[in-house]
């Protein structure tokens, strides 16, 4: 049988689908030709043997590049870890503000008649913000018996960047009209300082 006809008749052969006969007659040529042999090997996926085996020196050299591979992404992620953290911990000493000590802080203060003013000043270099909020303070009627500013000085490492400055000045209104006191808060980190109406009571 001819190598074209053999080659028209595989797929048929591949699927069963040729006679016994011409099934041996095939099967007879593909044992004489390399050629179509190889083409039918082709066709049916089959690996030729020929193929030489990996040796374990190739396959020794493929573990250690895979090896090799792994902890090259290990050491990749370690040090993007590494990055994230340091750039979170600068990120923090420069944007999370801490209590201040009121021993690092010069105060000065002072009072008319419809006014009370603090003037705040941060001694160790860093920059200086606060925190604060105003209420009314009610007694159990419901009736206002008070008024009260509390600030909390904070500080932050200083950023040259931004335009934060070490000194503050802080203020409410005395108002003579009402008959509650006003109260005026400095929580800091080692004491509070409490003035009432203008006046220093604690």
């Amino acid at each position: 049988m001819k190598c074209d006809i053999v080659r028209d008749l595989l797929p048929s052969y591949i699927e069963n689908l040729t006679s016994p006969s011409s099934n041996e007659e095939i099967e007879q040529h593909l044992t004489s030709c390399e050629h179509c042999r190889q083409f039918h090997q082709e066709m049916t996926g089959i690996v030729n043997e020929n193929v030489p085996a990996m040796n374990n020196k190739e396959i020794e050299n493929l573990d250690y590049l895979k090896k090799v591979r792994t902890k090259n992404k290990k050491t990749l992620l370690i040090s993007i870890s590494a990055v994230l953290i340091v750039t979170l911990v600068i990120i923090s000493f420069f944007a999370i503000p801490v209590s201040v000590s009121s021993q690092d802080v010069t105060l000065s203060y002072e009072k008319t008649n419809t006014r009370f003013k603090v003037e705040l000043s941060l001694t160790n270099g860093k920059d200086l913000v606060f925190s604060g909020k105003s209420m009314f303070i009610y007694d159990e009627n419901k009736n206002v018996i008070g008024y009260e500013n509390r600030y909390v000085p904070k500080e932050l490492l200083h950023n040259p960047f931004d335009n934060v400055e070490t000194t503050i000045v802080l203020g409410t209104e005395i108002s003579t009209e009402n008959s509650y006191p006003s109260s005026f808060v400095l929580e800091f980190k080692d004491k509070t300082m409490t003035f009432v109406n203008g006046v220093l009571v604690k």
